[in-house]
């Protein structure tokens, strides 16, 4: 039992307003039924402020409401429309603000190049142009020389891009010259070899799903060669028959197109298998772009320790197998090239005065 003073749930009519204006609408159809009607306001109410008034004409607005099967069917199909229509355009508005972010070349620049090999650094601007966080997925990447595929990679960690900002990805790219050398054999004699690089970037877009975006860059790479060293002359200045001094005459090659030069060059000569002189440079030797410079180095021999067969190839009444061994450092003129590396060198043949 309610209490005498409670009513059960009363309905009050919409008299003006937002909600009263699409009961008017959907009562257009067939007058909106009673037991549909979620848009009129559904009051528990223990008061007794309703009126005799109010609940008369409640009773007269709701008799006149027919409860019909089609109506229902009417009222649902259109509530659905709407919804789909809606969700439509709300897929379409976003997919039409969610862009795609842009990729853009913007530097190479190398971490470390030697004789030996090179590590190149490729720096890629992605803008992201919208007004919420994206994720990068990761990238691939394929890289040629001399328009001859060479290496393919591909990483796939992630990356998150802050709304409306850009960032810099780093793509490290390294490899040994000998395996160029070995991809292309006429890039052994060339002074520098062309590279190109090819990347895709991989992004998850809210709605889009996953979009790739392609980016590629080119450019020119120095071909760094070892310096040569070879025998131009070996010349006596004294001989007699206890003894004699010779000068024994190098020449150092940069086949570079940048200078270079050596400092602390230590050397072993040898003769025959017999160890000649061991002595250092005490010089800089520096070798302009393609140049050269040759270098005398003084030899004092003893006869008498040395035996007959040395006086014998001095004198020129015999050949003779010659080796000059050692290493020095080696400083190129190139701000991102490795600072000093110490290279050994090796130089045999065969001489007769």
């Amino acid at each position: 039992m309610l209490p005498e003073k409670c009513h059960p749930v009363e309905v009050y009519p919409l008299r003006d307003g937002f909600f009263l204006q699409i009961a008017h609408v959907f009562g257009a159809l067939n007058r909106i039924p009673y037991l549909f009607l979620p848009l009129l306001y559904l009051q528990n109410s223990c008061s007794n402020q309703s009126t005799d008034k109010q609940r008369l004409e409640l009773q007269q607005q709701t008799t006149s409401m027919k409860i019909t099967h089609p109506t229902l069917l009417r009222l649902f199909l259109i509530v659905l429309i709407s919804v789909g229509a809606t969700g439509c355009a709300l897929l379409e508005s976003l997919t039409g603000s969610v862009k795609t972010p842009e990729v853009t070349f913007k530097a190479m620049k190398f971490d470390s190049l030697s004789f030996d090999g090179v590590t190149m650094l490729f720096d890629f601007e992605v803008d992201n142009p919208n007004r919420l966080n994206l994720n990068a997925q990761g990238y691939s990447y394929s890289f040629s020389v001399s328009e001859n595929p060479f290496l393919s990679g591909r990483s796939d960690d992630g990356l998150e891009l802050r709304a409306q900002s850009a960032s810099i990805v780093t793509v490290p790219i390294r490899f040994g010259f000998q395996e160029a050398f070995n991809t292309v054999s006429a890039l052994a004699t060339s002074d520098s070899i062309s590279y190109g690089i090819e990347s895709t970037f991989r992004f998850e877009l809210p709605v889009l799903g996953v979009k790739e975006v392609p980016v590629s860059a080119a450019g020119w790479l120095p071909v760094p060669k070892l310096p040569r060293l070879s025998l131009q002359d070996i010349s006596i200045r004294n001989l007699s028959f206890t003894g004699a001094e010779i000068n024994v005459r190098l020449q150092f090659d940069n086949p570079n197109v940048f200078g270079l030069s050596f400092s602390d060059v230590v050397y072993d000569l040898s003769v025959d298998g017999t160890r000649w002189a061991s002595a250092g440079i005490n010089q800089v030797i520096n070798l302009a772009a393609k140049g050269t410079q040759t270098v005398d180095i003084p030899v004092r021999l003893d006869l008498g320790q040395l035996g007959l067969s040395v006086y014998r190839m001095l004198s020129g009444q015999q050949a003779f197998n010659y080796a000059v061994n050692g290493s020095g450092n080696v400083k190129v003129d190139l701000p991102y090239f490795a600072d000093v590396q110490r290279l050994p060198f090796n130089l045999s043949g065969r001489y007769s005065f």
